[in-house]
């Protein structure tokens, strides 16, 4: 069993992000409670956060913790796990913490006249500010990884507004992002009421609401979008500009919806005003094409009653009733008719599809001989 003040360590084939919880010794943590005294208020008190939800690493489904193989990443160490007391000790580690933050009242007295505290309040709270595990987690991620809410709210008294709130760990990621990962919609909510960014993206390029889409949490994906109301894209607001992120494969929030073919997030996405005819970076695809290669006629029929141009072109000049002709359901090829697709031109269609078969470069690199 791994000791309070020993990380625990991976196991062999493992993959994963140590929290770093460990890395805070019996002593610190006690310092921290009892170097301060009792807090000066009832700590903060609210409604249980969201329960322990599947962690995901990728579009094709949630994977738990426990079924991850060999190159599996791990968001947060299995500190969770109950297993072997480790949970009981994580928990009361972050309590410890939090206590000692709440207990900080800067420019306030000592709580008794006439006795000096041990340590300052100010350092302890710029200690537990500072403080970031060897992989990057600041106090802030590590109370949204353990979903411990009355830390949360401790943390954000102090740094609502602050660039704190957007502090990256090394997978890219902010709290926000991690609140997203775990479903936690709560979490999402009190994070934007303290300012934090949305447009800020972690190591795939992944903004919170690319997240939102590629797991499917609608609740998480409602509080990011709800700041929109009021403001019409392109007014430069942050929220506005979250829907036209492109992640490094190209892919704006919209983009990602389709391709996981979530009718609801989609649905939530066109209402806040997301450009139905955005083209992906890679091939040019609008998110109509994205429909009909993923061969769902319910988000092609919401995307074209929602305005999308059935005649929009890849770079290769393609459009998706060509794109259609080529697959299987015929309730695609007849909602693009309805909505007024036109039929494909097959001689200019055809003398595309043979030209982009044909490979050259566009640019010759050290093509000549080198000379002594």
């Amino acid at each position: 069993m791994a000791e309070l003040g020993e990380a625990k360590r991976p196991e062999a084939g493992e993959d994963w992000c140590d929290s770093g919880l460990g890395s805070l010794s019996e002593g610190q943590l006690s310092q921290i409670q009892d170097g301060l005294g009792a807090p000066p208020h009832p700590p903060v008190t609210s409604d249980p956060g969201p329960g322990g939800r599947p962690l995901t690493s990728d579009p094709g489904g949630p994977r738990t913790p426990d079924s991850c193989g060999s190159g599996c990443e791990r968001l947060d160490s299995a500190l969770g796990e109950e297993e072997a007391g480790w949970g009981a000790a994580a928990g009361r580690a972050v309590g410890a913490i939090t206590r000692g933050v709440e207990a900080v009242r800067l420019g306030e007295p000592a709580a008794r006249a006439g006795e000096t505290p041990a340590v300052a309040p100010e350092a302890w709270l710029h200690h537990v500010l500072g403080f970031v595990t060897e992989d990057g987690d600041t106090a802030l991620h590590l109370a949204v990884i353990h979903e411990h809410e009355a830390f949360l709210d401790s943390i954000l008294q102090y740094t609502a507004g602050t660039e704190y709130l957007d502090l990256q760990n090394d997978l890219g990621q902010t709290a926000l992002h991690i609140a997203v990962i775990l479903g936690a919609s709560n979490f999402v909510r009190k994070l934007m009421a303290a300012g934090a960014g949305l447009c800020m993206q972690e190591k795939a390029g992944h903004t919170a609401l690319h997240l939102a889409c590629r797991e499917g949490w609608r609740d998480c994906a409602q509080w990011l979008l709800a700041s929109l109301s009021g403001h019409r894209a392109g007014e430069g607001n942050d929220a506005c500009a979250q829907l036209d992120c492109t992640n490094y494969d190209g892919y704006t929030p919209l983009h990602v919806a389709v391709l996981r073919k979530d009718l609801e997030v989609i649905k939530l996405l066109v209402g806040a005003g997301a450009d139905l005819n955005k083209a992906e970076l890679s091939c040019g695809r609008s998110p109509l094409h994205l429909a009909v290669e993923s061969q769902s006629p319910e988000v092609v029929e919401c995307l074209l009653r929602a305005g999308a141009d059935p005649r929009a072109r890849m770079y290769v000049g393609y459009t998706p009733i060509y794109s259609a002709v080529h697959r299987p359901n015929q309730k695609i090829l007849q909602l693009l008719r309805e909505f007024g697709s036109e039929e494909p031109d097959w001689d200019s269609e055809e003398s595309l599809a043979d030209s982009s078969d044909e490979e050259y470069d566009d640019i010759v690199i050290n093509s000549g001989h080198y000379k002594n």
